[in-house]
């Protein structure tokens, strides 16, 4: 190992708060010891990591309040490094951590916030596409309908939540006052459309069918599962409402076999 490469790693090691001779390699000044010198970067650097945990949780943080928000962005910042060169993925497993770490994973709904505070945030930065029209199922030949498949955008999300969460997260993104925590099954769907993150809720139906589609299910498999939902008569025709509401929220890039 080289003498710069030695040095690099006894910096970084000092960074995350583990045993050092980093100081000894670092010059005093008239005003400031080698010590302190070096437990300034220590501290920018870790402020830094909690500018983004803050940046990607601002609803969590709103929820939770400053100290215990703090003491979460503790624990993660001394259980994950930081592996990327954008800061946009630090966060990336505080799902994990929220879901293993006592005492945050006694309160499950802190989970729930930070899920949909993440899916926004992947759903924004998806790879775009050209959305089809609801006219071009017009241009798909009788025969093709049972193989037909749909390509989602891929900013498409499906979150499943077991509380009020995203009424929750909705108040406090507004600064108001959220409501009581409740039970409240629901599966919402998350997408960008015109440059802006949408979301709404589904009924049990559209969930099992835009959870199919998402799985790479065609137009017959699709119909043989809202069979569960509706007649025989019923399905095909609810089956094409779906289909039309999707491509009219810009959630379709492509129709294919």
């Amino acid at each position: 190992m080289s003498g710069l490469e030695q040095l690099q790693r006894s910096f970084f090691g000092h960074l995350l708060g583990k045993s050092s001779d980093i100081v000894e390699h670092i010059q005093s000044t008239e005003d400031t010891s080698a010590q302190q010198r070096v437990d300034i970067y220590a501290s920018g650097y870790r402020l830094r990591l909690k500018e983004a945990i803050m940046t990607d949780f601002e609803q969590l943080h709103a929820y939770m309040g400053d100290d215990w928000f703090e003491q979460l962005m503790d624990s993660y910042i001394d259980r994950y490094r930081s592996h990327h060169p954008s800061l946009r993925y630090y966060s990336q497993h505080m799902l994990e951590l929220l879901d293993s770490e006592q005492p945050f994973s006694e309160v499950p709904v802190l989970r729930e916030i930070a899920d949909i505070e993440q899916a926004f945030n992947s759903s924004f930065d998806a790879a775009d596409c050209t959305s089809i029209e609801v006219n071009q199922l017009a241009e798909v030949a009788a025969e093709d309908w049972p193989v037909m498949r749909l390509e989602l955008h891929s900013s498409v999300l499906l979150l499943t939540v077991k509380y009020n969460s995203f009424p929750i997260w909705k108040a406090l993104s507004e600064q108001q006052q959220p409501p009581e925590l409740v039970a409240e099954p629901t599966v919402w769907v998350i997408w960008r459309k015109d440059l802006l993150s949408r979301y709404r809720a589904l009924s049990d139906a559209e969930a099992m069918a835009l959870g199919m589609v998402a799985a790479g299910a065609d137009f017959g498999e699709l119909c043989e599962g809202l069979l569960a939902f509706f007649d025989e008569q019923q399905t095909p025709q609810q089956a094409i409402v779906y289909l039309q509401t999707w491509i009219k929220e810009k959630m379709v890039c492509k129709l294919g076999a």
